[in-house]
């Protein structure tokens, strides 16, 4: 099983100058991104996803519809979260943050391990945040890595898992 915390992929490939394709990623990750595995079988990615409502409506609408061809692709679960917005007295917008996306992606990893519903998961992020459920996750017998841009991924999450993908240096095959 997949996870995916896209503002972090996303953001991290940006910083590198690394276009990349969703799909192509899951395929590499599935086929041949943990190399003590010669394949596994991949049951799910689910992808967490932020919009920002405060944009104009068509983009929004082009952010929501980009979304949802994520969702058509075959094991893609797109949970979406919206932006939260910091205004000024004078109604202004003056910051936009993520609320709750990394707490879904902690509360699925760890209800999903629970119930036996993966034998080895991949977190494609770098909060440090992550770090004790991903101990809790091997807590319970599983296998579980981190994929990440290495601009954007903290020692102690990598150092938690049983391995670290770098899409850096992969960027060619993603």
């Amino acid at each position: 099983m997949i996870f995916i915390d896209n503002s972090n992929i996303f953001r991290g490939s940006r910083r590198e100058g690394i276009k990349f394709d969703y799909q192509k990623l899951v395929d590499f990750l599935a086929d041949s991104g943990i190399q003590r595995l010669e394949k596994y079988d991949l049951t799910r990615v689910i992808m967490y996803c932020a919009v920002d409502r405060s944009q104009p409506d068509d983009r929004v609408i082009a952010q929501e519809a980009l979304y949802s061809i994520f969702n058509s692709f075959i094991k893609f679960d797109v949970k979406t979260f919206d932006l939260k917005l910091v205004q000024a007295a004078n109604g202004d917008i003056t910051d936009k943050y993520e609320k709750g996306v990394d707490v879904a992606l902690v509360t699925d990893l760890l209800l999903l391990a629970s119930r036996n519903a993966f034998d080895v998961a991949i977190i494609c992020a770098g909060d440090a945040d992550f770090f004790r459920a991903v101990e809790g996750v091997k807590e319970m017998g599983k296998e579980i890595y981190i994929a990440s841009f290495d601009n954007s991924c903290a020692t102690k999450l990598k150092d938690a898992s049983l391995g670290y993908i770098s899409l850096t240096m992969h960027s060619t095959k993603i």
